[in-house]
């Protein structure tokens, strides 16, 4: 449930006896909010940020890379230790560990049987001792797909391409074939650690995916035998079915080998929970396999993106933020400065932990082994101070939202949703595909302009999702709607609810396919006529109430209203309907037939229809600087989260550059505008991070409060008086 409109303590008694979002039986020993540090030993053989560098100036060459790597290797981690360097990130609040084992360059962390490419000394084992030792949870990073050991039988592993030459990636290392005997090695290698050093909590596999297709010699073996015919007669389904299956056989093997030596041992891969209701098939077979999901963040865009699942998700999930402005560690003894000031790193980690997610932040030491302490490790410690204090707010909580964004029902044999631009070739044929998650991009056009969101439907459901709660629900051209959640929204409507809807809306079934009729005309008010070519300006109706534009020329839909009210037209192009507005039940609808993509790069376009159909935000913030805010709520308590946006480091600007200083930014005024005919009851405004009550001014439809907001995060309890 949602608190929608009602008094917020009558509100509140029914939240305190509805079911809170249970712990996932899945990794256990992860369940959110936990802050573990990603780190360990990885190359560059340069004072580079970034792998473009890796070996130094000039053409690569495999020799070059050779000698590169064995002049890092040496007297790497010289002073490393993990006794006292995981003490320090204990003490500033860190719960976990991931550290590197192999990376993509094939260089191998601890004292194996099975090559000799490897460190001088194992840097494994002593961490993976020393987190036990102090009750730090450990995880083993290991880099599966790609490797570039000097070893002449890796070449033969190589992925080729249809030329037969190796195929790389960015880093100066290969694919490698899941069917050649690299597949062995791998786990060999993973079953060598746990018998070695282990038990360890989990496993972290990076890169775990396959070119597709590849012409090696094995990965053809292997598909001629699946599919009876050579890989060239293959079509593209079938390249797509058997990279998912080689990926869902290939991590059954590892967690059946795994789990002999270790039972209940914990597994993920990087980037795993993001294909979530875009590619239903690689997440059916693929992702359910994995424990925890992990995606990398870094940016805003990419923080908000990984953990937009966290509070939802039936397994916990984690978030990626580099701090060091490096993965690699230099040829000098300096560690790599940070890539945040104190105040980004704590709003970027806290951004995570309030939608529901753990967080792993990336250090990065420098070649003798020596972590900074002033910089990195104060930034991961600002980071643990933060939760330290919020814990208790963050812990089972759930998230507030006024419009909920649907991705549909799709079905799980369906390899992939359209990307938005593939539902309009004309328009988009020269661009990438764009909008492949379903509702990534109107959430962010809906957040922006002030109103609170959340991401509905996924193949990972903790909770049931109640409609009636959200007070609007947006339809996404791309989501996959099945007959069974058009009647859903058919319901919704019709009981009173608000509904958003764009272009194609409704239009492709639960295997993709694009229907020839919306699925729901009825509720929409319409039918449709095609696509709609030539040049289009919006023109609105003057008595409509509305001003806002988009962009000339996007692409649209002919459709015919049947029940809809015209709002506004498409210029040269014989007056067709652009925006209809449509009673249905007791509920409305607004729908515009012009494509989702140019819709959301309108904002100010996106918050007149939202505003047309819900009112304007329940909450606003008027300061100088920029905030983004979430709400979440945990019992009877409505938690709201402040974050500056105007701090200026990396994952603010997406520049990766170094901030000039780590001091915080010192607070500044704000006035804080709820709106209690919604939030009805709201008179009270208190600073959970002060232990203060803020003064309220109260007045008919309003609460009106005066706060200082931290440079970072400001959290806020909204609450009801009772007897005021």
């Amino acid at each position: 449930m949602r608190i929608g409109v009602g008094h917020l303590a009558i509100a509140a008694a029914v939240l305190s006896s509805g079911v809170q979002a249970a712990e996932s039986d899945k990794a256990p020993f992860y369940q959110p909010p936990q802050l573990f540090v990603m780190t360990g030993f990885i190359a560059n053989t340069t004072n580079g940020t970034w792998g473009t560098d890796f070996v130094g100036s000039g053409d690569w060459t495999p020799q070059k890379q050779v000698a590169a790597v064995a002049d890092w290797n040496r007297g790497l981690g010289k002073d490393y230790d993990p006794d006292k360097e995981l003490l320090a990130f204990k003490r500033a609040g860190a719960t976990g560990i991931i550290f590197y084992d192999k990376w993509h360059d094939g260089l191998v962390g601890h004292r194996t049987e099975l090559t000799s490419y490897m460190t001088e000394r194992d840097l494994v084992g002593p961490t993976i001792r020393a987190a036990r030792k102090l009750g730090l949870k450990i995880v083993v990073y290991y880099s599966v797909g790609l490797d570039s050991n000097p070893d002449p039988r890796f070449r033969a592993w190589n992925c080729r391409d249809a030329q037969g030459h190796p195929m790389g990636l960015a880093f100066p290392t290969d694919w490698m074939s899941f069917y050649s005997p690299y597949r062995q090695y791998v786990i060999g290698h993973l079953v060598e650690i746990l018998k070695l050093h282990g038990p360890v909590d989990g496993l972290w596999l990076d890169l775990y995916t396959q070119p597709v297709p590849s012409y090696d010699a094995y990965t053809r073996a292997a598909f001629e035998q699946r599919y009876g015919k050579p890989l060239e007669r293959g079509t593209r389904r079938e390249h797509t079915e058997f990279e998912i299956e080689t990926r869902r056989e290939f991590l059954q093997e590892i967690r059946h080998a795994v789990t002999a030596v270790q039972p209940g041992i914990a597994l993920t891969y990087n980037g795993s929970g993001n294909p979530d209701m875009a590619a239903p098939a690689l997440v059916d077979r693929v992702d359910k396999l994995v424990d925890w999901f992990s995606m990398e963040g870094h940016t805003w865009a990419g923080i908000d993106r990984g953990a937009a699942g966290g509070h939802n998700a039936d397994r916990p999930s984690e978030v990626g933020i580099l701090l060091s402005s490096s993965w690699y560690v230099p040829m000098e003894d300096a560690a790599p400065p940070p890539a945040m000031t104190v105040d980004e790193a704590v709003a970027s980690a806290a951004w995570a932990f309030v939608r529901g997610a753990n967080v792993y932040a990336a250090l990065t030491p420098g070649h003798a082994g020596r972590f900074d302490q002033a910089s990195d490790v104060k930034l991961l410690g600002a980071v643990g101070s933060w939760l330290g204090q919020n814990r208790q707010w963050v812990e089972g909580a759930v998230q507030y939202a006024d419009a909920g964004i649907l991705r549909g029902g799709v079905a799980p044999e369906l390899q992939q949703v359209p990307a938005v631009s593939e539902l309009w070739p004309l328009t988009y044929r020269n661009a990438a595909p764009r909008g492949v998650r379903p509702g990534d991009d109107l959430d962010a056009a809906i957040r922006q302009a002030g109103y609170f969101t959340e991401l509905l439907g996924t193949a990972f459901p903790r909770r049931t999702e109640d409609w009636k709660a959200y007070r609007m629900l947006v339809l996404p051209e791309n989501a996959v709607v099945d007959d069974a959640t058009a009647r859903s929204i058919r319901e919704y409507v019709r009981a009173g609810g608000k509904l958003l809807a764009f272009g194609n809306a409704s239009r492709l079934d639960s295997q993709g396919a694009l229907r020839g009729e919306f699925a729901l005309s009825d509720v929409f008010g319409v039918s449709l006529g095609g696509e709609l070519p030539g040049y289009k300006r919006l023109r609105l109706d003057p008595a409509a109430g509305l001003t806002a534009q988009i962009r000339v020329n996007p692409g649209a839909l002919r459709v015919k209203p049947t029940t809809a009210r015209v709002l506004a037209q498409w210029d040269s192009a014989g007056g067709a309907p652009a925006i209809l507005e449509n009673e249905f039940g007791k509920g409305s609808v607004l729908y515009l037939s012009a494509d989702e993509i140019s819709c959301a790069q309108s904002p100010a376009f996106v918050e007149e229809l939202t505003g047309r159909l819900i009112g304007a935000p329940v909450v606003k913030v008027k300061g100088a600087r920029q905030y983004a805010l979430l709400m979440n709520r945990r019992g009877n308590d409505l938690l709201l989260y402040l974050f500056n946006r105007s701090t200026g480091s990396r994952a603010y600007t997406e520049s990766a550059m170094v901030p000039q200083s780590l001091d915080p930014i010192p607070p500044e005024p704000v006035e804080l505008v709820v709106d209690t005919r919604v939030l009805q009851g709201v008179n009270t405004v208190e600073l959970l991070s002060e232990g203060r009550t803020a003064r309220a001014s109260v007045r008919a439809g309003e609460t009106r409060a005066s706060i200082d907001a931290a440079g970072s995060v400001t959290t806020v309890r909204l609450a009801h008086s009772r007897g005021k």
